[in-house]
């Protein structure tokens, strides 16, 4: 049996690419211990906001893992 989970991670970068003082590394903790539980990230999507006042991006991942019951 293959089991499935869905995280979508938001991330708000301001008036990035203007100002990038806002920019700073970030580690996935959710996704992390998934990863670590030995999940694998089946797909990934993302997007970006079109709007001119701040910079939006949205990560989806799909993980799956193999469950040998």
């Amino acid at each position: 049996m293959t089991r499935q989970k869905v995280i979508t991670v938001n991330i708000n970068l301001g008036s990035f690419p203007n100002d990038k003082s806002d920019v700073n590394e970030m580690e996935l903790t959710m996704l992390n211990r998934y990863l670590e539980d030995g999940y694998i990230v089946a797909d990934r999507f993302s997007t970006v906001s079109n709007a001119t006042g701040l910079y939006v991006i949205n990560l989806t991942f799909v993980l799956q893992k193999d469950d040998p019951r």
